[in-house]
């Protein structure tokens, strides 16, 4: 028999199991209490040693003064009785005189020689005191006087602030953590809620919104630019949804007319003419071949990758006016026509230029005419031709998609409705703007762009 298999329930090192963090919210708590936590412990070490100065110092002036008012006494010598805590040396480390705890204990080894000494001794009971020497002469003879107070209350003091901070500073630590906690979580309820709402929202759902809070603070400028991204979102889903539509739309009927007409000719081979049904399904497929590489510009606008570059709109518009005068249907006019350098995508804006002359070519009766100005840190490109015009109730309409007026309606003279949608697509893109302006006769469209 085989051993059995020993298992091993450790943690998988880089696998799918992996150490859970802690929250912002426990996070931000504990930084705060540290926080306080080192602030409380160097104030309250601070407050100690002001409280332990001040304490010693009142004990050292205090002496200072039992000196100061022993030292007239002894000029004409010692008296009987020496006060408690008072001690007479000569300027030779003699103790000439001292109270009865001073008998064989010297204060101070300092020599008040200019002035008054001070400092802190032990007396051999252990005591702490504070001393103050001051100098004094007696019979003649340079001697210092001592004094000594008791620094039993400046210790008392400090161990009872002592005991007061190691009591308060739990607590004020509980305090601040328990603040933090809750102002914490008070700042983040707005946070998870937003996050749960976005949580539930599927493509199919980008008409609801994440909660604003009514502050206008960081979570509330998140929440509102959220929703601003929310509604772009729904916009741009919405402009995708019927963009598929209608391109649906607009690839079904020529495919059935394509395949009506070969279904017709199979079932009937002797009587079609099978040249004529060969022209007709050319010019289907070219306005197929057109439709799609229409459709294939407009999907791919948004995720346009070619590097902007300084872009001669004169010479893009020239070598567009020459395409069209080679086919030679119309005539081009140039009317006025100036240089113009502007930053963007040549090919785009050779699209522009070229959508605006294949669309006026297609409605022009005799001419075209062209005229390119630059004024006021803009280019404009003005396209009109004498045609029938664009009916006011159609003016506001020309550049959506798929739009086509009445009179285009029929496949042998309208096209798909997307050329003029790219033009105002491309336009924006390049920041400048397009519109349809008042003519006395035909169309005349207007490209505003701004100059590099």
């Amino acid at each position: 028999m085989h051993p059995p298999e020993r298992r091993n329930n450790a943690p998988k090192v880089g696998g799918h199991r992996t150490r859970r963090r802690s929250g912002v919210r426990v996070r931000l708590t504990a930084l705060a209490v540290l926080v306080v936590g080192l602030g409380l412990v160097a104030g309250g070490a601070v407050a100690l040693t002001l409280v332990r100065d001040q304490l010693i110092g009142n004990a050292e002036a205090e002496a200072r003064r039992q000196a100061g008012s022993f030292a007239p006494m002894i000029s004409s010598g010692l008296p009987a009785t020496m006060p408690s805590l008072v001690q007479v040396v000569a300027q030779d480390g003699t103790v000439l005189g001292a109270s009865t705890e001073l008998a064989h204990t010297r204060l101070s080894a300092l020599w008040p020689e200019n002035g008054v000494v001070t400092g802190t001794s032990r007396l051999p009971d252990g005591e702490h005191h504070a001393v103050a020497g001051v100098p004094a002469s007696m019979l003649g003879r340079p001697v210092a006087v001592y004094a000594a107070v008791s620094l039993e209350h400046a210790d008392e003091g400090v161990e009872a602030a002592t005991t007061a901070l190691a009591i308060t500073l739990p607590l004020l630590l509980i305090a601040a953590g328990g603040t933090a906690w809750l102002v914490v979580g008070r700042t983040l309820r707005p946070v998870e809620a937003i996050r749960e709402r976005v949580a539930e929202i599927t493509a199919s759902q980008l008409d609801r919104r994440v909660p604003e809070p009514p502050s206008d603070d960081e979570v509330g400028r998140l929440a509102r630019t959220m929703n601003e991204m929310l509604s772009r979102l729904e916009e741009v889903h919405e402009r995708q949804r019927r963009f598929a539509a209608d391109a649906a739309h607009e690839l079904r009927s020529p495919l059935a007319s394509v395949r009506t007409r070969l279904e017709v000719g199979l079932a009937h081979p002797s009587r079609t003419d099978w040249v004529r049904l060969a022209a007709d399904l050319h010019r289907e497929s070219v306005r197929l071949g057109d439709l799609t590489d229409e459709l294939i510009v407009l999907a791919l606008a948004d995720g346009i990758t070619d590097p902007v570059e300084q872009v001669d709109l004169d010479e893009v518009v020239l070598a567009e006016i020459d395409a069209v005068r080679t086919r030679g249907a119309v005539e081009v006019e140039l009317s006025p026509f100036s240089a113009a350098r502007l930053r963007g995508r040549a090919g785009e804006l050779s699209r522009v230029v070229r959508n605006l002359l294949d669309n006026a070519e297609h409605h022009a009766r005799h001419r075209i005419t062209i005229g390119l100005r630059s004024a006021e840190g803009f280019a404009e490109l003005i396209v009109a031709d004498d045609g029938p015009g664009v009916p006011l109730p159609d003016r506001t309409k020309v550049f959506d998609r798929f739009f086509r007026s009445q009179r285009a309606r029929e496949r042998d003279t309208g096209g798909a409705g997307l050329g003029l949608a790219i033009v105002r697509e491309v336009t924006e893109r390049h920041g400048g703007t397009v519109w349809l302006a008042d003519s006395a006769e035909g169309a005349c469209f207007h490209v505003r762009l701004p100059l590099a």
